[in-house]
């Protein structure tokens, strides 16, 4: 064989092999599992291209602001804002949660914000005083939400209630608490616990 044919072959092998692409397939989540969420607000670029859009479209920040210890008038910018999808395969500027720092815009607790675009309008479909601590994965597609709300039961005492919302009919729902103060709530009382906990969640208007 001479050193032509030899050339050609392995100009045939590179050039295959240029064609061929690894395809890395998506790792499978099953339904029910979890992924917690700890969000420090310590990041100094946003995550995606869209997530500045997003709050310029929203109108939650100041686009001109430069002092990023102005909570009352924040600028747009990751120290206060933190984006979550929550729709399987849906693009982040068509569906996403907001979760929101304490104290900005006067709000001493945490928010979280749920949005859902209709046409060309982004549509707040839901609104919590709470702090988002988990996603589990739901058969629905939409994801499921860990949220931990504050109850100050007076006398200087602060109570944490981690709550689960699961979506139906287009927008979230108290589904169950899930843990007091980080105790898991014993089954005998998870049904007297969710009317009571949803109760106190609604009374302290933490769901607008």
């Amino acid at each position: 064989m001479n050193k032509a044919i030899y050339l050609l072959i392995g100009l045939f092998l590179v050039s295959c092999q240029e064609e061929i692409k690894t395809i890395t397939p998506k790792p499978i989540v099953k339904v029910g599992s979890q992924t917690n969420i700890e969000c420090l607000f310590d990041e100094t670029t946003f995550a995606t291209p869209d997530e500045y859009p997003l709050l310029k479209e929203l109108k939650i920040c100041d686009q001109t602001q430069k002092d990023l210890n102005n909570y009352d008038v924040p600028a747009c910018n990751p120290k206060f804002f933190k984006f979550y999808p929550f729709i399987e395969n849906k693009k982040l500027k068509d569906a996403f949660i907001l979760l929101i720092k304490s104290r900005v815009q006067g709000f001493p607790l945490r928010r979280v914000l749920v949005f859902e675009r209709e046409g060309k309008e982004l549509v707040k479909v839901n609104g919590f005083v709470a702090n988002l601590i988990g996603k589990r994965k739901s058969a629905s597609k939409h994801d499921d939400l860990i949220l931990r709300f504050n109850d100050n039961a007076g006398m200087g005492e602060v109570v944490f209630y981690n709550c689960l919302y699961v979506w139906k009919d287009k927008h979230y729902v108290f589904k169950q608490v899930e843990q007091i103060n980080d105790a898991n709530i014993k089954s005998q009382f998870q049904d007297s616990m969710n009317v009571e906990i949803e109760t106190v969640i609604n009374k302290n208007r933490m769901v607008f």
